[in-house]
């Protein structure tokens, strides 16, 4: 069993929220502040099975985080302990129209003095606050990004995300399920080779006008006047930005494990910059073709 006292230490709250919607709002910002979206354990060769206890191991060592069904598994968890409702949820990250198998964990929050609440703290570029679970584009005060919310036939919802987010949105499933429904899908996203997550080393944290991420050696930002782009020079490098811009320790993580995780991200990006150069040349060559 997690330990609730513990999680709520690392995410910087002193005491427990109350179960209102402010409760709410202040337990997702607590904590996508300082539990960043990662895979690395895929890259490291250490997923093990869906289990909250190691998750929370994990999240309490180093700064360390986790993807969408562990991170927001533990934190369903710890809005139940809170005394809020929670409900699970099936969700595909990716086009709207395109049919896929679950691949995300949706969570629906409601409070004691509000209605229910769509929360995210597993996605790395998501709101910093709860949104309504309403029709409707919703902007939340003090942040640069806006979210639309679309009932689909079936009831479950389509989340349109700001337009700075890589991927168009997820649907969220129409009914709740409990967390094992979820351990199928975390084995095969984390260990499939055709997995995003086994293909690309991502960290992400959002912030209020600003997406950071790393993926491979690209160190990003994106955001409303904010388009920024470098990459990493090596493993020293690498766990410098693991530090300075995700807070996660490369001590605790040691040498040897940044070494190898900048060597699959150095290989990463030269496989993506062979098929980026191949998909230049056939560019070309068409339009040479349509030209003659």
């Amino acid at each position: 069993m997690p330990d609730l006292d513990a999680l709520l230490d690392r995410i910087g709250l002193d005491s427990a929220p109350p179960p209102t919607l402010a409760g709410l709002d202040a337990l997702q910002r607590a904590f996508v502040a300082r539990v960043p979206f990662e895979d690395l354990a895929i890259h490291l060769g250490e997923t093990e099975p869906l289990d909250l206890d190691r998750v929370q191991e994990r999240v309490l060592a180093g700064g360390r985080g986790g993807y969408c069904f562990e991170l927001n598994g533990l934190f369903a968890w710890m809005a139940e302990q809170l005394g809020f409702g929670v409900q699970r949820r099936e969700s595909v990250v990716g086009p709207r129209d395109v049919p896929s198998p679950t691949n995300h964990l949706g969570l629906v929050v409601t409070p004691q003095d509000a209605g229910p609440r769509l929360a995210e703290v597993g996605f790395g570029q998501g709101p910093l606050q709860t949104l309504p679970l309403a029709e409707g584009r919703h902007t939340l005060a003090g942040s640069s990004f806006s979210w639309s919310l679309a009932q689909e036939d079936d009831g479950g919802w389509w989340w349109t995300f700001d337009e700075h987010v890589a991927v168009p949105g997820i649907r969220i499933g129409a009914g709740a399920v409990g967390y094992d429904a979820f351990a199928p899908h975390h084995e095969r996203v984390s260990t499939s080779p055709e997995s995003r997550f086994v293909q690309t080393l991502v960290v992400q944290r959002p912030s209020a006008d600003r997406f950071v991420s790393l993926r491979a050696r690209t160190v990003a930002v994106d955001g409303p006047g904010h388009r920024d782009r470098r990459l990493v020079a090596g493993a020293d490098d690498l766990a410098e930005v693991l530090d300075a811009t995700f807070g996660i320790d490369p001590d605790v993580l040691g040498p040897a494990r940044i070494e190898r995780l900048w060597e699959r991200a150095a290989a990463q990006h030269e496989a993506w910059e062979r098929a980026a150069a191949q998909h230049e040349a056939w560019e070309r060559t068409a339009a040479a073709s349509a030209g003659a």
